[in-house]
């Protein structure tokens, strides 16, 4: 395997098209597009909010992890909004992250809204998929196993709804967007780089469904929670456009510039946020789910999401080269301790057997 001389994106992963001078497609060509659109842009958009009959200005999807965290404290202590979060919980959540939220909301005097599916709707979808993958690894099956984390911007959207609020508040950024997964480089100087659509995500399940039987009985034993967490993949899709037309979605950081040293910085200082001393990412560790996003892709690919969203930082200029090495190298082997432990927490530890954590044991 060789890695990108810039950042840490390896050969392995379909479309990296590395050059004569071993630097990869998404370096050349400054993946991810990030623009910070502003402060006063955001400043903007809640102008004359006193004429709504909401609860709130906005609805804040708080995770616990550090982004949410910070943009709830911005949008209270900066931008003066009256706020309200919600945090949906599932079979993965991490108890740090749920009390990271409550100290939070406690602090900033914000109401605090839990959510979640039915039963252990979520737990069982990813075991459904999680077991699917096992039998037939792509990637098709390895994105589906989080599709019921997506019902989380229907139910962040209905509860807005419900209180009338305008605004809900997502704390993704561009930089977490990883290049191997729905993502395609199309040579055009304007858009190097789209997202795959509703028709070719069904294209793939349509041939995931004819090729592996399993896939196929995840997707019939729970047709509403796939269904749905597919149309409802991204806050703006066209589907909770439709169903929730009186609330628009805000991505704080297309507004506000993500630096995450700063991040940690206010929100330690400032809330005592805090995450357990084994786990040296604070990146997506408040769900348990993530343990298993990185080992499929490290076994298909060679490479997680950390690699991603740390060459992305790179690209960026948010850390070097040689801080990132370090990092990712930490977080092979984190998640490979975290995944016994991950499966006791789902029940599922008779699945160890099938699962080989040599796949994290790589040249860094």
């Amino acid at each position: 395997m060789q890695r990108c001389k810039l950042c840490l994106m390896p050969d392995s992963v379909p479309g990296s098209n590395f050059d004569n001078e071993g630097v990869c497609v998404w370096c050349r060509e400054g993946y991810p597009p990030y623009t910070i659109l502003g402060e006063q842009a955001l400043k903007n958009k809640f102008k004359g909010l006193g004429a709504h009959q909401g609860t709130a200005d906005c609805l804040v999807g708080l995770s616990g992890g550090k982004d949410s965290t910070y943009a709830l404290y911005r949008l209270v202590k900066h931008y003066h909004l009256k706020a309200e979060a919600f945090i949906y919980t599932h079979g993965g959540s991490r108890d740090y992250a749920i009390h990271n939220a409550e100290k939070t909301c406690a602090k900033l005097g914000v109401k605090l809204h839990y959510t979640s599916l039915k039963e252990n709707a979520h737990s069982q979808a990813f075991l459904n998929y999680f077991k699917a993958w096992l039998e037939h690894p792509d990637a098709t099956a390895a994105g589906m196993t989080c599709v019921a984390c997506k019902h989380l911007h229907i139910l962040g959207s209905k509860l807005a709804t419900q209180r009338k609020i305008p605004y809900v508040v997502w704390s993704s950024t561009p930089l977490e967007y990883s290049p191997f997964l729905a993502i395609r480089h199309t040579g055009d100087a304007r858009h190097q780089f789209q997202r795959e659509g509703l028709l070719q995500s069904g294209v793939k399940m349509a041939r995931a469904m004819v090729s592996s039987p399993r896939f196929a009985w995840g997707v019939l034993a729970q047709p509403r929670t796939s269904i749905l967490g597919c149309l409802a993949v991204f806050p703006s899709s066209s589907f909770l456009r439709l169903s929730y037309p009186d609330v628009r979605p805000i991505m704080f950081y297309s507004y506000e510039k993500w630096n995450p040293d700063h991040i940690l910085d206010t929100i330690t200082s400032e809330l005592d946020w805090q995450i357990p001393s084994e786990i040296t990412e604070d990146w997506h560790t408040d769900c348990v789910f993530n343990v298993f996003k990185e080992y499929m892709f490290q076994k298909m690919f060679g490479v997680s999401y950390t690699d991603a969203h740390l060459s992305n930082q790179i690209r960026h200029g948010f850390i070097s080269r040689e801080e990132a090495r370090i990092k990712l190298k930490e977080s092979k082997q984190y998640y490979a301790a975290a995944v016994a432990p991950a499966l006791q927490q789902l029940g599922a530890q008779e699945l160890m057997s099938k699962m080989d954590l040599s796949y994290f044991d790589v040249e860094i």
